[in-house]
């Protein structure tokens, strides 16, 4: 009885200190809503409803409507993963902001807003083993501080009740994909990533999470290589497609 009186306690100052330290931040440091900036929100409850989730998933090389966002037939010959689902139109709303802000300027909270729109677009079908994120090379996660596909997927995998687990390494610094063309992206990843804890992998079927896909060069690379460690299905999964 002694010891769950003093579990409560530390519960409960944990609480209160919880409590001083946003009202300190709020008054000094005080947030601005990354879509429409009224203060004393990150994301305002009306911004939050100007959000636009994808309604029926599309194959992500020719973009004609396919069930689960599943590789079509004509397309599957040059990809490796078997599927992307998407969350949300990246330039409708603000979820372009949100992104923006959740990677560029350590708006970390949004992590909760963004991994509840990706768990959305999961259908109750997909049968998923693990849970893993693209990764970043030490020195991009160096300047960064963090990895925000690894940050997604830890929610992601909180909301579902599937392990996350770090699979993938990048071997290699890349040059950013933002502006490069799709045979410039593909070729700039080509040979980067590499799996670890390759024999607990054959068999398994693994949601690969990222924050944004535009060719989806990225996810099949890392499809690639799970494939050829003996994973048996590779599925996307991203907040929006750029």
């Amino acid at each position: 009885m002694r010891r769950f009186t003093r579990f409560a306690e530390k519960d409960s100052m944990k609480k209160s200190l919880a409590k001083i330290k946003k009202l300190f931040l709020d008054l000094f440091f005080p947030q601005f809503c990354v879509g429409c900036n009224t203060e004393g929100f990150l994301l305002c409850k009306k911004c939050e409803k100007n959000i636009i989730k994808i309604g029926e998933q599309v194959c992500p090389s020719c973009l004609r409507l396919n069930k689960n966002g599943k590789i079509c037939q004509k397309c599957a010959k040059n990809f490796e993963i078997n599927g992307v689902l998407v969350g949300a139109y990246f330039e409708e709303g603000p979820i372009k902001e949100m992104i923006h802000n959740f990677k560029y300027n350590h708006a970390l909270e949004l992590k909760k807003n963004l991994a509840k729109i990706m768990v959305n677009a999961l259908p109750a079908d997909l049968k998923i083993d693990v849970i893993t994120f693209a990764p970043l090379h030490h020195q991009r996660l160096a300047e960064r501080g963090f990895n925000q596909a690894e940050i997604l997927a830890q929610e992601v995998s909180k909301n579902i009740k599937i392990p996350s687990e770090e699979l993938l390494v990048k071997t290699r610094y890349t040059k950013r994909q933002v502006g490069l063309s799709g045979k410039k992206r593909r070729t700039n990843l080509e040979g980067v990533f590499k799996v670890h804890k390759a024999e607990s992998l054959k068999g398994k079927r693994i949601l690969i999470v990222d924050d944004v896909t535009t060719t989806g060069a990225t996810l099949n690379e890392c499809a690639k290589v799970l494939k050829n460690a003996g994973v048996k299905e590779v599925w996307g999964l991203v907040v929006a497609r750029g």
